[in-house]
């Protein structure tokens, strides 16, 4: 890459930081309450809540990692794709009832809504707010690690400098709006990431000609090596990778489809985002945008994989030393103006992940956690101590992120797990059945609590689940199966106990 087209690269993707950040300061205009600046309640329309929320959870794994693992193991991703129908499935379980709550109380947080369903139990909210925290930074410090390492390296920066310019400035306009501005950057950095995946879309059909290239490619490719800085590197195609399955086992498979369209559903970012929708009516325009939306980007992350699968195969470009590559590979080959938008998409999917978990984690830190100990602030004062909690998280995790990478390589994938766990007990099921107790959810949450922090020390130490499933299958599982158990036998705050606004929203 030359010097000329890394500028270009720079230029672009600092007027989106530019974009972004004047959005947020505009938007601190709004934020002149605390529904409004901890929860961007029953402010936006469908389509601005259904970008931001497909940037959110289109993080840099779906831009950077999905068309890697296209790339190593072929089909074996492809079910990942029907991950887009998540969106609608999760506003049909649970997205009226997430909604209707804000209609019967001031609800700016989760944690308000497992208040008014649980009767204000302080244990809940707590362990609620620990886990969910958990998994926050976890997933902040992950975006901040991939994306200023990934700056740095293209511009030759010290990543302490890419990572203080990018999520320093994410930082301040975060700081001042709150949840307004970040559903409204999250939905301009939603748009450049759906804007980018149509033009690599039409690109990748312009270099293939269809997945039909691609298959007779990779069927019949065989072993492709070229040597790269000194080194041979080797890609052995297999007809095999294009089989329904891929080159690993279907039941691999059949996890990454499985796993994204249940866990999506208690993911914050999707969560949060029912209660910022302005009209209740819109729900199923919401549910269809976002899924177009994810279905964009899930198609862009998986032709990408393809294309450079395609790109290796007819010896267009040598074999990849780093299957992470495979979107800059192809990128690369298309030219500049692709390299233009698939450098912006990535760093739209960091920037739009990281606000979000840095505005959950202030916000758990200022409000939910404080509440649950009694500890309770006027609405103004709040929102400032919150601000400065913000900056604070940010620069502490900036620092993490940057000076602990295995650390952070090891919480990249504990985030994920980690918030469906709390999420399916308080809210999915505690929102569906009317028998779950209180009782049954606070063990529920102490069951997930117990069960993350012990699976981060387990595989930190090399233990091998069985099953061949992620750990956190396990966890979410237990943390189910706890909370019916227990819920079953008790009796607090579930049938006759519930509040009779809560009652009548489980019911619609």
């Amino acid at each position: 890459m030359t010097d000329s087209v890394k500028w270009l690269i720079l230029l672009f993707s600092f007027g989106m930081i530019v974009v972004s950040f004047l959005i947020g300061w505009a938007a601190k205009k709004k934020a002149s309450d605390a529904q409004s600046f901890f929860g961007g309640t029953a402010l936006f329309g469908p389509l601005t809540v259904s970008l931001s929320t497909v940037a959110a959870v289109a993080s840099a794994f779906a831009v950077v990692g999905v068309p890697g693992l296209i790339y190593s193991t072929g089909n074996t991703m492809n079910l990942w794709m029907l991950s887009s129908c998540a969106f609608a499935m999760a506003y049909m379980a649970i997205g009226k009832r997430i909604r209707a709550m804000a209609e019967v109380a001031p609800i700016a947080s989760l944690g308000d809504i497992a208040d008014l369903r649980y009767g204000y139990h302080r244990g809940i909210k707590a362990l609620l707010s620990l886990v969910l925290f958990i998994g926050a930074i976890a997933y902040l410090a992950s975006q901040i690690s991939a994306c200023s390492a990934l700056f740095a390296h293209l511009l030759g920066w010290d990543p302490y400098v890419a990572g203080f310019i990018i999520f320093g400035i994410l930082t301040v306009y975060t700081s001042l709006s709150g949840e307004v501005g970040g559903v409204l950057t999250q939905a301009f950095q939603g748009f450049i990431m759906v804007l980018a995946g149509l033009i690599m879309i039409i690109a990748f059909f312009f270099i293939t000609g269809g997945f039909s290239g691609v298959v007779d490619i990779v069927s019949s490719a065989g072993s492709v090596s070229a040597v790269v800085d000194g080194k041979e590197i080797v890609k052995q195609f297999t007809p095999n990778a294009m089989n329904a399955w891929g080159a690993l086992p279907g039941s691999i498979a059949m996890a990454w489809m499985v796993i994204p369209i249940i866990g999506t559903m208690g993911q914050p970012q999707v969560l949060t985002r029912m209660y910022a929708l302005k009209n209740p009516k819109d729900m199923p325009s919401l549910g269809l945008y976002a899924g177009l939306g994810h279905f964009v980007v899930g198609f862009f992350a998986l032709t990408m994989g393809y294309a450079a699968l395609y790109l290796v195969g007819k010896g267009l470009i040598s074999p990849l030393a780093v299957a992470d590559n495979a979107i800059f590979a192809v990128a690369d080959y298309v030219g500049v103006y692709a390299q233009l938008f698939v450098y912006a998409a990535i760093l739209a999917a960091s920037m739009s992940t990281a606000s979000m978990f840095l505005t959950l984690s202030a916000n758990i830190l200022s409000r939910d956690l404080p509440n649950a100990f009694g500890l309770r602030l006027e609405g103004k004062k709040q929102m400032n101590v919150s601000r400065g909690i913000t900056v604070v998280i940010g620069i502490v995790s900036i620092l993490f992120a940057l000076s602990s990478g295995e650390a952070v390589a090891i919480l990249g994938t504990f985030g994920w797990g980690t918030l469906m766990s709390a999420t399916f007990p308080t809210f999915i099921l505690g929102l569906n059945w009317k028998g779950a107790s209180s009782e049954g959810v606070f063990a529920g949450l102490i069951t997930a609590f117990v069960g993350n922090i012990g699976s981060l020390w387990l595989n930190n130490h090399g233990f091998v689940w069985p099953g061949g499933l992620p750990w956190y299958v396990n966890v979410i599982t237990a943390s189910i199966v706890v909370t019916v158990i227990v819920s079953l036998v008790t009796k607090s705050n579930k049938e006759t106990q519930i509040d009779p606004r809560v009652d009548a929203v489980i019911d619609l």
